[in-house]
């Protein structure tokens, strides 16, 4: 290990650099205090595709105030008091829970066909990605209250199949 003060090393598992479904949660903590969580997902709900996980977390954490995907970056800010000069004081850990089912649109993503078998069978399972990012939001409120960041309070519904994942994100969350 380098004895440079400022040396940091950053590892990102190749997974996190596929497009494809996920979930992912975001925990951030600020010295000693106890730590805040912010969920997302990866799959467009307008078309077929998803970015990265990596590239998610990227666009959360961008600076810019106009920005359209700085979420996390806000609620940071507005929830947690995160001032400029804490940022260099946060642990921001990201855990990912790949989904199966993601496969690339191979159309034009200009001009898709919503009643093409590929669209349709995207939109099923964006949506059902969609419900159990919900199901873990609505979750983390009742458990966490203002320490889960996310804007939107959740929904609870009935996972299909995803109860596993669900189960794990909780088991992180302290």
């Amino acid at each position: 290990m380098p004895a440079w003060k400022n040396y940091n090393k950053l590892e990102i598992s190749g997974s996190m650099l596929v497009p494809g479904f996920s979930i992912y949660l975001m925990e951030v903590q600020r010295g000693d205090e106890l730590p805040y969580y912010y969920v997302g997902m990866t799959g467009d709900p307008h078309y077929p595709s998803a970015r990265a996980a990596f590239h998610r977390i990227a666009g959360h954490l961008e600076l810019r105030e106009a920005s359209t995907q700085n979420q996390l970056h806000k609620a940071m800010r507005d929830k947690m008091n995160v001032t400029d000069e804490d940022i260099a004081n946060l642990r921001i850990t990201m855990h990912h829970f790949p989904v199966d089912g993601f496969e690339k649109y191979q159309g034009d993503l200009g001009t898709i066909n919503k009643t093409c078998d590929a669209y349709t069978s995207y939109k099923a399972k964006q949506q059902k990605v969609s419900r159990l990012e919900d199901t873990i939001i609505y979750r983390l409120k009742q458990k966490l209250g203002a320490r889960a960041l996310n804007k939107t309070e959740g929904a609870d519904y009935d996972l299909n199949g995803y109860q596993q994942i669900l189960d794990d994100v909780l088991k992180i969350v302290k």
